[in-house]
């Protein structure tokens, strides 16, 4: 995915979470001028379809507008729209990372408070043993039971975390790597879906929602001011879905060549190093050094894309196990299985999704 282009599958999400709040997704899409309605593209065309950073900004604004909250219910209260751009000016002179979000928690108790509920006032961040690295901990999510968590929740969450994560990026004027991320609640797509937000370990039924990096960055001077501020906020939040990872892990990189279509053949391994432009065996060095290798990648991007076909309940499995390039359904499920410790069905129900009225062989 470049830089200026989205997974489709994300605006499907907003859409999702306007439309379960009565509002309707043909207007929405008019509004936007999307040339296509993210809600009808098929299974396929949902994973390779890409939309454009600006339009995606667009239309996370408008939502977020339409549902006058600016974290999309996932916090104790609803927060006015308005909120961020007063935050971004609370703490745009601060010396430093450290000192910023200390201010944050200043200004969201204040905002909470207000509205007769208690924040704590504790550091936002803890420190590992060691004080190599840093957690940020996001203490105004509202935490749901664990049977109450489903998909949509959980990737709002996600989702919020990871504008936190780009808007720390953004004020620093550096991308920091995140090292692990913590999510309450059960596990419903493991890493499959959150790839855009987070490509990094993602631990469930944790006690918090939080996300780990270096802590020497909590140091890090602020690099903007008053004026660039205001640029940004023209066309918040648009600014944040472009941040990348200049130094993007070799992972990553496979993952992309790889693609979500397995009706095509995968590349060999010596067909992906040449297509890197480096030789089979310094691509072998920086698997290892990322600790995987090719075929746990592949096996990878083949669960996440079975995944999210099994969370479209318009489609059975026998069609999930075609577009995975599988002939024999069974064999389908015998790689699910081992991909993910359950079957096909299994995860179905699990995850409250109806199978269509096709067989279901399990």
């Amino acid at each position: 995915m470049s830089e200026q282009a989205i997974p489709a599958k994300y605006a499907r999400l907003l859409l999702k979470v306007a439309a379960e709040n009565g509002h309707k997704v043909d207007q929405i899409v008019e509004e936007i001028g999307f040339s296509f309605n993210p809600m009808d593209l098929s299974p396929d065309q949902q994973l390779e379809q890409d939309i454009s950073a600006q339009d995606f900004s667009r239309l996370y604004s408008r939502v977020s507008d339409l549902l006058k909250d600016e974290c999309f219910g996932i916090t104790r209260t609803k927060v006015p729209m308005g909120t961020f751009r007063m935050f971004c000016y609370s703490v745009i002179h601060s010396p430093s990372l450290r000192i910023a979000l200390s201010r944050s928690v200043d200004f969201y108790a204040m905002l909470y408070e207000a509205k007769g509920l208690n924040v704590s006032k504790a550091a936002p961040y803890y420190l590992s043993a060691d004080g190599e690295y840093a957690t940020l901990v996001h203490r105004t999510f509202r935490v749901e039971p664990s049977h109450d968590m489903d998909l949509q929740k959980q990737l709002t969450i996600i989702n919020y975390m990871s504008m936190w994560h780009r808007f720390i990026c953004w004020l620093i004027g550096t991308f920091i790597p995140i090292k692990e991320v913590k999510v309450t609640g059960p596990e419903i797509l493991s890493n499959s879906g959150y790839r855009f937000y987070f490509d990094c370990p993602i631990h469930f039924q944790q006690t918090e929602n939080a996300f780990t990096f270096k802590s020497h960055f909590l140091d890090a001077p602020l690099v903007h001011t008053e004026e660039s501020l205001h640029q940004f906020l023209k066309t918040a939040p648009l600014e944040l879905f472009t941040i990348v990872n200049e130094d993007e892990s070799v992972i990553k990189k496979i993952r992309s060549l790889i693609g979500s279509n397995f009706t095509r053949k995968i590349p060999g391994f010596d067909e992906v190093a040449e297509m890197l432009n480096i030789s089979s065996r310094t691509l072998r060095r920086r698997l290892e050094k990322e600790g995987t290798s090719y075929q746990r990648v592949k096996d990878d991007c083949r669960r996440d894309a079975a995944i999210d076909y099994l969370t479209r309940s318009d489609m059975s499995i026998n069609s999930v196990a075609s577009l995975m390039g599988f002939d024999e359904p069974s064999a389908f499920h015998r790689s699910f299985k081992k991909w993910t410790g359950i079957t096909p069905g299994e995860f179905r129900k699990r995850n409250s999704v109806k199978e269509t009225e096709a067989a279901v062989e399990e």
